[in-house]
């Protein structure tokens, strides 16, 4: 039964260093007046691994130390901003903030203009974690970073991948996939999963394929999850099968099973 991938594929936690409370020990006296701290420190076993969705779509590459960070006030605006939790650290830890309430952020890349990319984007869930900064004390935050991307897989058949590896000059193809707003081309040199950071009515795949040393027309196929838009937090395997004759071309997709 085909159903989406599990939405929840990573996350981390971000615990205090220096906890709250009422002795010495837990007040950092050296805080400038209306001020308190964040601390964070990223908290992930070696042995805790991204599921593997299939052999090409491994997360298990995937590091907190290099997610993007940022935190905003409560008007919305950027107060830290960091390029990796590794960066925020090496910078010093508590981060010193004004009292008040804030938004921290964190995603596996500054999303920024990315449409789509070669990386699987993840970002923290509710799209962001509200905390409040007391004077004088650090505050600990734990955030959760969930899948949120489209993701789209392309899978040879048997039969077509042996004609490409035994007939390499008489056998091509080029599949283009498309959100709408941005698209991602698969070749014989670019087999990577893309991951779309918005959903759409339907992915639209165009397929152009050489068989038998000849160029066909584009063939385009339209995509949807068995009716419904397709949307981040799902993962798409597209399917290409090709034999020796045009007629023989067929694609079809599923999302993960």
């Amino acid at each position: 039964m085909k159903k989406n991938i599990v939405s929840i594929l990573w996350l981390f936690v971000l615990l205090c260093m220096v906890g709250c409370g009422d002795n010495e020990a837990d007040t950092i006296s050296v805080f400038p007046e209306n001020t308190g701290g964040l601390n964070m420190a990223a908290n992930m076993s070696t042995e805790q691994m991204i599921p593997v969705i299939t052999r090409a779509a491994d997360f298990s590459g995937l590091s907190v130390d290099d997610f993007y960070i940022k935190i905003l006030n409560d008007k919305g605006e950027i107060t830290k901003e960091f390029s990796s939790l590794a960066a925020m650290r090496d910078e010093g830890l508590p981060v010193i903030l004004s009292t008040g309430n804030y938004t921290a952020f964190a995603s596996s890349f500054k999303p920024d203009g990315v449409e789509v990319s070669a990386n699987p984007y993840f970002e923290v869930e509710g799209g962001g974690h509200p905390f409040v900064i007391e004077e004088k004390r650090t505050t600990q935050v734990t955030l959760k970073c969930v899948y949120k991307s489209l993701g789209v897989e392309l899978a040879l058949s048997e039969q077509f991948q042996e004609l490409l590896e035994n007939e390499a000059e008489n056998y091509d193809y080029k599949v283009n996939v498309s959100n709408g707003t941005a698209s991602y081309e698969f070749s014989k040199d670019e087999m990577r999963p893309a991951y779309f950071l918005k959903g759409c009515e339907e992915l639209v795949v165009r397929v152009t394929m050489t068989m038998g040393g000849r160029e066909y027309p584009e063939r385009v196929w339209r995509i949807t999850n068995q009716g419904n838009a397709p949307k981040t937090g799902e993962y798409y395997i597209i399917r290409l099968d090709a034999g020796d004759q045009p007629e023989a071309v067929s694609l079809r997709s599923a999302l993960m099973e």
